[in-house]
């Protein structure tokens, strides 16, 4: 029978050690499922969203036009109109009456007690129109009236 040495007891100890780092990876391993056992992610829904989430301006919207197409959307701009149509501006030139710059445009109804609350032309020999900064909440089609972007309008606030 042999007398254990100290070398050979630090040699059983490391090999106990390893033994157990050994066992404790594969019990980790076999803990997690095999890849193709892991869980699918959902596929997105083809469904079109109907949360507008929070207003983005009217270049925001444009920027990202593609992802946004027949989408809910909230966003806020300078309105213009001359009565027969109606655009959501990304600036309003300061012309008198003003004009539009680079926009969206409306489809819909504007409420009548909010298009009165817009400023709008008091001279009688100008074309009559309204503008004024609002937010509005609709249906954004990238490609709708005339292949010009489009907003069928769900909802129109004036903002300040």
């Amino acid at each position: 029978m042999s007398v254990p040495t100290p070398r050979r007891r630090l040699a059983a100890t490391g090999s106990v050690a390893l033994l157990t780092l050994a066992l404790a990876a594969c019990s980790g391993a076999a803990a997690s499922p095999p890849a193709s056992q892991a869980p699918a992610t959902p596929a997105p829904s083809a469904v079109p969203s109907t949360d507008p989430g929070q207003a983005i301006d009217v270049d925001a919207l444009l920027a990202g036009a593609a992802a946004k197409d027949g989408q809910a959307v909230r966003v806020t701009g300078n309105f213009l109109s001359d009565g027969t149509t109606a655009e959501l501006c990304a600036v309003l030139m300061e012309s008198y009456p003003p004009q539009c710059g680079g926009g969206v445009r409306l489809t819909g109804e504007v409420p009548a007690d909010t298009l009165a609350l817009l400023d709008t032309t008091t001279e009688p020999d100008l074309k009559k129109m309204w503008w004024g900064f609002v937010t509005v909440t609709g249906t954004f089609r990238a490609s709708g009236a005339d292949g010009q972007p489009t907003i069928e309008i769900i909802d129109f606030a004036l903002e300040g």
